[in-house]
């Protein structure tokens, strides 16, 4: 019986009404983190925003584990998630990237970031309507895609630094927030960390405690690498399923 069981069945039924309030303040948490980075994404204060969006993500990853924690999941603490991500992942950092330099695209601007924010909430319906407990996720998890579109934001000085100027270029950006919206209305399969007790999140933790340490000590935009890292391990993964039918077909 792992930990989560055990603290599960100690909460009597008396005590657990009581708490089922307490996930809503996490989740109330990332709304209202989401609404602030708007505001300073509207006041041209870009890096405050993104601090803002990562903290939403803090909040959203506890709201669950909490309930899960004192065994007091609901189908509308689940539905009130999903809003309060569409706020922080999907409408926050589509209205921060065109505020911070994708409004000079002109139309084309306009049109990338309405369909990144189309592919998010296309990605939370569809995961609230078929989601299974397993160890993957179908299509990226919009607090992944905000994450490597914003690190474009906070890194800018160091890509700009190392000579990337291509990546700001309009043309390759427009195609890169495409391709993450594509990645999140997509079936490719990417890894789940919900479930620690699973192989596949064992392993992937210790790799990105590795990594990060690795880019840490090289000094190196941690935030832009493991985002990175976690579309190619998805894409990997979806090649090396792809390829394992095809043989099963084969014989």
């Amino acid at each position: 019986m792992n930990v989560t069981r055990k603290i599960s069945n100690f909460v009597t039924h008396k005590s657990r009404n009581s708490l089922k309030v307490v996930p809503f303040f996490f989740t109330f948490a990332n709304a209202l983190l989401g609404m602030f980075a708007l505001m300073k994404a509207l006041d041209d204060q870009f890096i405050v925003a993104v601090y803002c969006i990562l903290l939403a993500a803090f909040m959203d990853g506890l709201d669950g584990r909490i309930a899960r924690l004192f065994g007091v999941t609901s189908c509308i603490g689940g539905e009130l998630d999903s809003l309060c991500d569409a706020i922080s992942f999907c409408l926050a950092p589509a209205i921060l990237i065109y505020s911070w330099g994708v409004q000079d695209f002109g139309i084309v601007g306009l049109a990338v970031v309405g369909l990144y924010l189309c592919a998010g909430l296309f990605r939370l319906a569809r995961f609230n309507v078929f989601h299974k407990e397993n160890e993957s996720f179908m299509g990226l998890p919009t607090p992944m895609a905000a994450f490597f579109l914003l690190s474009f934001v906070l890194y800018r000085d160091w890509f700009e630094a190392h000579s990337a100027y291509f990546i700001f270029n309009k043309n390759f950006f427009s195609l890169v927030i495409l391709f993450v919206a594509f990645l999140m209305v997509s079936t490719i399969k990417f890894p789940s960390f919900k479930y620690k007790e699973s192989k596949v999140a064992k392993l992937w933790l210790i790799s990105i405690f590795l990594f990060t340490g690795i880019c840490v000590i090289e000094k190196y935009p941690v935030m832009f690498l493991l985002p990175l890292l976690y579309i190619f391990s998805g894409l990997f993964y979806q090649s090396y399923l792809q390829f394992k039918k095809l043989l099963i077909h084969c014989d």
